[in-house]
């Protein structure tokens, strides 16, 4: 069901008692100019749609909290309804990008930060299929061919293999050796988007901003060893507090879905010493997320957001819709 369709018949607002929660966390990434074009679109969000947003909530009594401070509204009945702003792997862009809009609005965030993406050492396959695709027109992966001579169409073949990858993480060294077989060098576009270590320190110098961590390599944590899982998440956490010398608290799985991350990932973040740790599963969050700090779900903000779609993740209708109706508090044991 499109989200203006909801918003038009009301449906959004029929839902809203029980799936709004007390408040929502939102997830994004790379923040670009205006009109800069990438195949991967849901991952870049234009500062100008970033200051909508933010306008767009405020205007609409949603106050903007650090992610210590929603966790904490947990607790408090009376609490305005609010949201959290966060950003995953640690792009430069939030620096130079996301945070000019956020101060000029007074806005908290986290940015949840990979070691790979500072110190140049992660495989970022997704920056070198973005690559694949922007400077080719036709591509073969995975059993089907994509035609992608045209922005749109690059951008619908992006999503095509993202979901590809995400149902089935057995195609990932196909989608690797292909990328390599034409000259693209992953580590080094991961090093041209990363933050260094000069500007994760400047970010973590503000006021505004808290530093989460986000695992050394943005490993499938699911697929790993526990013994694994724990070095990639106790070693970033050890290097984020090194570098930014400040306790580091919150934690984000790569990927983030039922097939990327569960309940090991969340005992061994625990263990670790964060104190909260957010999934990629859609919903708002409820008091009873205090009793399941290391599975709290999230909302993607994207360059298409628009009010209706915004109404929907405020209220909760994605959750809605994927739980059939079922139970609002997302958790990792949910199959949605």
């Amino acid at each position: 069901m499109l989200p203006g369709v909801a918003h038009r018949f009301g449906i959004i607002r029929a839902i809203a008692p029980r799936y709004q929660g007390r408040g929502v966390i939102f997830m994004l990434h790379s923040v670009v100019d205006d009109d800069a074009f990438f195949p991967e679109e849901m991952l870049r969000c234009p500062v100008g749609r970033l200051d909508w947003i933010v306008r767009y909530l405020r205007s609409h009594d949603v106050e903007i909290v650090s992610l210590g401070d929603a966790i904490a509204r947990l607790n408090a009945p009376d609490s305005r309804p609010f949201a959290a702003f966060t950003f995953d792997d640690g792009y430069a862009d939030n620096l130079t990008h996301a945070l000019p809009v956020m101060a000029h609005h007074n806005a908290p965030f986290t940015v949840y930060v990979t070691t790979g993406m500072v110190n140049g050492e992660i495989d970022g396959w997704w920056f070198g299929l973005s690559e694949l695709i922007r400077t080719n027109d036709q591509i073969t992966l995975a059993g089907r061919h994509f035609a992608c001579q045209s922005p749109a169409a690059k951008q619908r073949t992006f999503l095509a293999l993202e979901q590809i990858i995400h149902g089935n993480y057995a195609v990932l060294p196909e989608i690797k050796a292909l990328i390599r077989q034409h000259g693209i060098d992953n580590l080094a576009l991961a090093r041209r988007e990363g933050l260094t270590i000069d500007q994760l320190r400047a970010l973590a110098r503000h006021p505004l901003v808290t530093i989460g961590g986000h695992t050394t390599t943005h490993i499938n944590l699911a697929q790993a060893s526990a013994s694994a899982v724990e070095q990639e998440m106790a070693d970033n956490l050890a290097f984020l507090e090194n570098a930014i010398q400040t306790q580091v608290a919150h934690f984000a799985y790569p990927f983030g879905n039922v097939d990327a991350c569960g309940l090991r990932e969340a005992a061994i973040a625990k263990t670790v010493g964060f104190q909260s740790a957010v999934t990629t599963q859609r919903g708002s969050i409820f008091p009873e997320h205090l009793a399941h700090l290391y599975e709290l779900p999230r909302e993607p903000l994207t360059r298409k957001d628009n009010a209706a779609s915004l109404q929907c993740k405020i209220n909760g209708f994605y959750r809605a819709v994927r739980s059939r109706l079922g139970d609002p508090v997302a958790r990792m044991t949910s199959a949605y």
